[in-house]
């Protein structure tokens, strides 16, 4: 339908204004009716499109099943049941900027010199003498030696022998300076123990794998006891702590990376449980301690644990334990059900947690 032309309201006969109205009319119902079927094409289109996402999941599901089945059936690891976090990833060196030459660094090496040599040159008689021209050369002297330490021995004048302590480092027969590179080289290096077994042997250095072995995990008692220092140090003096983990496996089972760090410190702990028990003992930082004080038991009573055990607890005059074994003692001496795990984990975890709370 053609409508009238409209320069003016006014100007229209009674008769065009009905005309005008009933055409609006008109192609206001073809409109609405428009948008109906628009409506209902766009309903039809979005179950259409869930569909295909539910087909496309049922599929990727049959296709992983069937990968999974085929990793069975040739005997190879499961799959981990979770992604990595990509830290690896974040602690790779970043690369300069393209075309920028590296700094130099010989200035900074003038007051570390080990070694002076003079070289002499080949000049013509009547020569005369200007001084010298340095030059500062890096060098690194890998040696194999071989040290035979003659201890004194002595007989006191009560029969007692007395031998001269061998100094200090020495583990084994291998001396502080080779257990120091094979260290540096395997932790920092990333360098496995056959590859380093092979490097000391092309040195000069008669080592077997075992031996490596021995010299990587002997001895580790002042890197932990400094590890816990670095994370305690920290829990007291950061002004705010962040946490995270990571799965990966190990040994075929599925294990836990714990990243605790601050504004100036990081620690990483690896173990079997992400559970809120094993956090708590890792703020701990090396110190296994349980304790019932208030603190603790406001924590019982916040996980609801039965008011009469908490007052056993707390009426009991024992409040501190020095491990887990002494402290599975005194619930059981308390009538505690100890192999209830509910119930453990929750009083473990308001013990572990006390000391925290009264350092924090």
């Amino acid at each position: 339908m053609k409508l009238p032309l409209v320069e003016s309201v006014e100007t229209l006969s009674l008769s065009a204004m009905r005309k005008l109205v009933a055409g609006l009319v008109t192609k206001a119902h073809g409109h609405e009716a428009e948008f109906a079927r628009l409506r209902t094409v766009n309903e039809t289109q979005r179950l259409e499109i869930e569909r295909l996402k539910l087909d496309n999941d049922r599929v990727r599901l049959e296709n992983q099943l069937l990968r999974d089945e085929i990793a069975r059936l040739k005997n190879l690891p499961p799959r981990p049941p979770f992604r990595s976090s990509g830290m690896e990833k974040a602690t790779e060196p970043k690369s300069g900027k393209p075309g920028k030459r590296p700094g130099r660094s010989a200035k900074r090496d003038k007051d570390r010199v080990t070694r002076e040599v003079t070289l002499k040159a080949d000049v013509p008689d009547g020569s005369r003498f200007k001084g010298y021209k340095s030059i500062l050369v890096r060098e690194l002297v890998l040696a194999s030696e071989v040290v035979r330490y003659r201890r004194e021995r002595w007989i006191t004048l009560e029969g007692k022998t007395i031998i001269a302590p061998v100094p200090t480092g020495i583990i084994g027969g291998f001396g502080p300076g080779l257990r120091r590179f094979c260290l540096a080289m395997h932790a920092e290096g990333q360098v496995t123990t056959e590859r380093l077994t092979s490097i000391l042997n092309g040195i000069g250095v008669e080592v077997s794998k075992r031996q490596v072995v021995r010299m990587l995990t002997a001895d580790l008692d002042k890197f932990l006891a400094e590890d816990h220092a670095v994370l305690h140090a920290g829990l007291l003096s950061a002004p705010f702590i962040t946490v995270d983990d990571t799965g990966a496996r190990h040994a075929r089972r599925d294990g836990v990376t714990t990243q605790i760090g601050g504004e100036r410190f990081t620690v990483f702990r690896t173990g079997w449980s992400k559970s809120r028990l094993n956090f708590l003992s890792l703020l701990g930082a090396g110190h296994e301690e349980y304790v019932t004080n208030d603190a603790a038991l406001d924590y019982m009573r916040r996980r609801q644990v039965d008011p009469s055990l908490i007052e056993k607890l707390s009426a009991h005059p024992e409040k501190m334990f020095g491990s887990q074994s002494v402290w599975l003692e005194h619930l059981a001496r308390c009538s505690i059900d100890i192999f209830d795990k509910t119930l453990l984990r929750a009083l473990s975890e308001a013990a572990i947690w006390a000391p925290s709370a009264i350092m924090a």
